[in-house]
C-alpha cells in the first residue's frame, strides 16, 4: 500500500481515531471506575462499622464489667476478650459485603485491645502504626472519619470511629480496614478487556478501512482511466459508474467536458477543413489566371482583376480568421465603457449606407431619439451589428429593417431583418458556425464573430425566419441594470 495513496490515508486516520478513543475511553472508565469502587469501600467499611460499633457498644459491658465510681480499667487479655473479639468478628460478617475487612479495638490511651500479643485478630505492627498515626491528630475528634494509606505498595482504605463518649468500659477507638488491592486488580481485569476490544475494533476498522478507500478509489482510478483517454482523443467514452453524492457532480461535470471537447475537436476538424477549402479556391484562381497571363493565353487586364480580387478575398478571410482567434483568447482584451448606445447604431447605419446603396437595398429604421446607455467595447459591438447588417444586406431582395427597442428595464432588442428566401430550416441550428455552407451560400465567419462578441458583452443573439424573409435578434443589457 502506497503512503500517499488514498487507502493508506483512511486507514492511518481511522486507526489514529480508534487508539485515541480507545486511551480517552481507557483513561475516564479507569477514573470514573476508581471513585466508583472507593466510594463504595467507603460506604461498605461504614455499614461494617456500624455493626461493630452496635455490638461493641451493646455487649462491651457483658466482657468490661465496671464498678461504679471507679476509673475504667484497662481491658486484659482473658477468655472473655476472646469470646468479645468472635462476636465482633461474627458481626462485621453478617453486612453484605465483598470486603475482606478488619477491625482494631483500641482503648481511650491508643493501646490496642488484644486478646494476646500472638492472636490472629492482631494486625501487623506496621499496620497499627500507620492506623495509629493517622488518628494521632484526632485527640478531640467525635464521630467518624475515612481516610487512605499505603502499606508495601498496597493502598489500604479505613473507616476511624471514636465512641469513648459512647461507653464506660475502656473502648476508645474502633477502626475498620481493607486493602484496595482487589480494586487494582479488577483495574487490571477492565483493562485488559479494554485491550481485547482495541485488537478487535483495529481489525474490524482495517476491514472496513480497506473497503471504504476500494469504493471511493474505484471512480477516481476509472476517472484517471478516462483523463488519459481523453489525452489520446478518444472523447466519446463516458463514466457510468456508481458513485457517491460528492462524486457525482464531478463525473458529471467531467463527462460534460468531455462531451464539449469533442464538439470542439469535431469542429475544429472541421474548421480547419473548410478553411483549407476557402483558401484552395481563390489559390487555384490565381495560380490559374497567373499562368494564363505566363503563356499569354488569357486577357492581362482580366486576369490581373480577378487576382487581385481573389487576393482581397484571402486578405479578408485571413483577417476575419486572425480576429477570431483573438476573440477566442482569453488574454483579448475588452475595452468596456459607458456608451450611447443610440449613437452607436445611428454610427453603425451610416457604415453601412453606402454598402446597401450599391446593392439597390434601402435602410429602415425607426430613428428612436430615446438615450441608452450600454456596457461594451464599441469597435467590437460596432462590427458585430455591421456583420449582421451586411449578411442581411447580401440576401435581401429591396430592404433591410434595424429597429430598437427596449424590453424591460434592464435589456434592450436590437431586429435587424430583410426581405430576402429567409433561411433553410436546415441550416437554421448551424449559421453561427464557423465556415458552415448552407445550400444558399457561404455564412462565413461574420456571424461566427458576431455571436463571439454579444456573448462576451452578455448578450444573447439569436436568427429565426420572418413571414417577409430572415430576422436576426440581438439582446443587451442596459448599464447598471444587469
Amino acid at each position: 500500500m502506497k503512503i500517499n495513496s488514498i487507502k493508506w490515508k483512511i486507514l492511518k486516520y481511522n486507526i489514529i481515531i480508534i487508539v485515541l478513543l480507545v486511551a480517552l475511553t481507557t483513561v475516564i472508565f479507569n477514573i470514573a471506575v476508581r471513585l466508583y469502587f472507593e466510594k463504595d469501600i467507603i460506604e461498605q467499611l461504614n455499614k461494617v462499622a456500624e455493626h461493630i460499633e452496635k455490638t461493641a457498644l451493646q455487649h462491651g459491658p457483658d466482657f468490661f464489667p465496671v464498678p461504679r465510681k471507679e476509673p475504667p480499667p484497662k481491658p486484659q487479655p482473658s477468655n472473655d476478650i476472646y469470646r468479645y473479639y468472635f462476636m465482633l468478628d461474627r458481626s462485621s460478617k453478617e453486612s453484605i459485603t465483598v470486603l475482606n475487612a478488619d477491625y482494631i479495638l483500641l482503648d481511650k490511651n491508643k493501646d490496642l485491645i488484644t486478646p494476646s500479643p500472638k492472636n490472629p485478630y492482631n494486625p501487623p505492627d506496621n499496620t497499627l502504626n500507620e492506623i495509629i498515626s493517622k488518628i494521632g491528630n484526632l485527640e478531640n475528634f467525635q464521630g467518624e472519619k475515612q481516610v487512605k494509606f499505603y502499606l508495601s505498595n498496597t493502598e489500604y482504605a479505613a473507616v476511624i470511629k471514636s465512641v469513648s463518649d459512647k461507653n464506660s468500659f475502656g473502648l476508645g477507638w474502633i477502626i475498620i480496614y481493607s486493602s484496595l488491592q482487589k480494586v487494582n486488580q479488577l483495574q487490571l481485569g477492565i483493562n485488559f478487556i479494554l485491550f481485547i476490544i482495541f485488537i478487535f475494533s483495529s481489525i474490524i476498522i482495517i476491514i472496513f478501512s480497506s473497503f471504504l478507500s476500494k469504493k471511493i478509489s474505484a471512480p477516481l482510478s476509472s476517472l484517471n482511466q478516462h483523463i488519459s483517454s481523453i489525452g489520446e482523443r478518444k472523447f466519446d467514452t463516458k463514466i457510468n459508474i456508481p458513485v457517491y453524492d460528492e462524486f457525482r457532480e464531478v463525473i458529471t461535470n467531467f463527462n460534460s467536458m468531455s462531451n464539449k471537447l469533442e464538439i470542439h475537436d469535431r469542429a475544429q476538424k472541421t474548421f480547419l477543413q473548410n478553411a483549407s477549402h476557402e483558401f484552395r479556391t481563390p489559390l487555384m484562381s490565381i495560380q490559374s489566371y497567373a499562368e494564363g497571363i505566363k503563356y499569354n493565353v488569357i486577357d492581362t487586364n482580366t486576369a490581373a482583376n480577378i487576382i487581385i480580387s481573389e487576393t482581397n478575398r484571402m486578405t479578408h478571410l485571413v483577417e476575419d480568421l486572425l480576429y477570431l482567434s483573438r476573440l477566442d483568447a482569453i488574454e483579448e482584451n475588452y475595452t468596456y465603457t459607458l456608451l450611447n448606445f443610440t449613437d452607436l447604431l445611428g454610427n453603425c447605419i451610416k457604415r453601412i449606407s453606402g454598402i446597401a446603396l450599391s446593392n439597390n437595398i434601402k435602410i429602415v429604421t425607426n430613428n428612436t431619439k430615446e438615450i441608452i446607455k450600454v456596457y461594451g467595447d464599441e469597435e467590437k459591438l460596432s462590427r458585430a451589428i455591421i456583420n449582421v447588417a451586411n449578411n442581411c444586406i447580401r440576401y435581401a431582395d429591396n430592404i433591410v429593417e434595424i429597429h430598437m427597442m427596449p424590453i424591460c428595464s434592464s435589456k434592450i432588442k436590437l431586429t435587424i431583418c430583410d426581405d430576402g428566401p429567409g433561411f433553410d430550416l436546415n441550416d437554421l441550428p448551424h449559421i453561427f458556425d464557423r465556415f458552415y455552407k448552407g445550400e444558399k451560400g457561404n455564412f462565413g465567419l461574420g456571424l461566427a464573430i458576431s455571436k463571439n462578441i454579444i456573448e462576451r458583452h452578455k448578450g444573447k443573439i439569436t436568427a429565426e425566419n420572418s413571414t417577409a424573409g430572415a430576422i436576426f435578434i440581438i439582446e443587451l443589457c442596459i448599464a447598471n441594470n444587469c
